[in-house]
């Protein structure tokens, strides 16, 4: 019984000796590589998987110039005009993620949305979210939307330059993430984990002893564990890398931006041309608003127009009124006089 427990404990021995040196192999590249360091130590504990494998993404754009230098990913830059320069190096055999980001104007929004989902449905890929923003009612406000497409990585480029033909493209970000040491990494960890798994079912075979079991039972399932966390990563991994993120800043616009440098007569003729379209557009508007607003003006006329009839009607009157009254003045001192002259003549009598 003891040389069985003996025996268990030289194969645990064993097993830990493999994760030490599989976590050393890839502390190791990391370091050889420059990409990261101290996030490594902290992924190698605690970390949770979907977080740790960001490290190396962030790190790489620190590290994109020797990178580059080395032919080892493709990358795109933006220009100030909206067009995207390729810088392609030569990635064959590495685990590279591209997304992307565009800006666009359109003035048939409606149309603009129907064809970006045809043109996402023929290169296989699918809308992952969408918003719009406004209404078709309100003429005075644009719409807008936000469109995040994946799209299947190899036609990310093509799709792209499509989007360019169905609408103003503003501004384009073409941009890469090398995760081959993560994934290389991962795959190293699943591998020793397997390795460590067959090794822990062949001790359980063995054990008799309920102690024995126990601990390896519980051992187990924390390798089964850490293989799914790890193949979880994977799996995401691959659906990144297969998949192309693109997210579409959609705006519906009166007049498209031009993108293309201008001679000083084509900005004159734009402007001029801007200029007279405001001011074609501004009479219409206001023959629109006027019309549609006609009831509200007529009821203000009516109502405005009572109330001058009424101001007419005080004027005119206010003289006759003030006639009146003084013809009721006048009655009324020459009955007083008549009543005074009445009594001085009955005092006569009386005398």
């Amino acid at each position: 019984m003891k040389r069985v427990k003996a025996f268990v404990a030289m194969l645990l021995a064993l097993s830990l000796a493999l994760m030490f040196v599989g976590c050393s192999h890839k502390s190791t590249s990391a370091r050889e590589y420059g990409y990261y360091a101290e996030p490594e130590a902290a992924y190698d504990v605690e970390m949770p998987m979907e977080a740790a494998v960001m490290d190396e993404g962030y790190a790489l754009s620190s590290n994109a110039k020797s990178a580059k230098a080395a032919g080892m990913v493709s990358t795109t830059s933006a220009q100030d005009d909206g067009t995207a320069e390729n810088l392609t190096g030569n990635a064959a055999g590495r685990k590279i993620i591209k997304n992307g980001d565009l800006s666009i104007q359109t003035r048939e929004f409606d149309e603009f949305l129907t064809s970006l989902n045809r043109a996402i449905a023929a290169v296989g890929g699918y809308v992952e979210a969408s918003s719009v923003n406004g209404n078709s009612y309100n003429k005075n406000r644009m719409r807008s939307a936000e469109v995040t497409a994946r799209i299947p990585a190899e036609s990310l480029d093509s799709f792209c330059d499509q989007m360019s033909d169905l609408g103003n493209v503003t501004y384009k970000n073409l941009y890469t993430r090398d995760v081959t040491l993560t994934y290389v990494d991962l795959e190293s960890h699943v591998k020793a984990l397997r390795t460590e798994q067959e090794t822990l079912m062949e001790l359980l075979k063995k054990a008799q002893e309920v102690e024995d079991i126990i601990l390896i039972q519980n051992r187990l399932s924390d390798v089964l564990y850490e293989i799914e966390s790890y193949e979880s990563t994977l799996r995401t991994f691959d659906d990144q890398i297969t998949y192309s993120s693109v997210h579409l800043s959609i705006q519906e616009v009166a007049r498209e931006t031009t993108v293309e440098k201008e001679t000083a007569a084509q900005e004159i003729a734009r402007r001029f041309k801007e200029n007279w379209e405001d001011v074609k557009e501004g009479a219409a508007r206001f023959g629109i608003n006027f019309v549609s607003d006609l009831p509200v003006i007529l009821v203000w006329i009516v109502f405005l127009g009572v109330i001058v009839l009424v101001v007419v009607l005080i004027v005119k009157g206010a003289p006759k009124r003030r006639a009146q009254r003084e013809r009721r003045r006048a009655l009324k001192r020459q009955k007083a006089y008549q009543e005074a002259q009445a009594k001085e003549q009955g005092t006569k009598e009386t005398k």
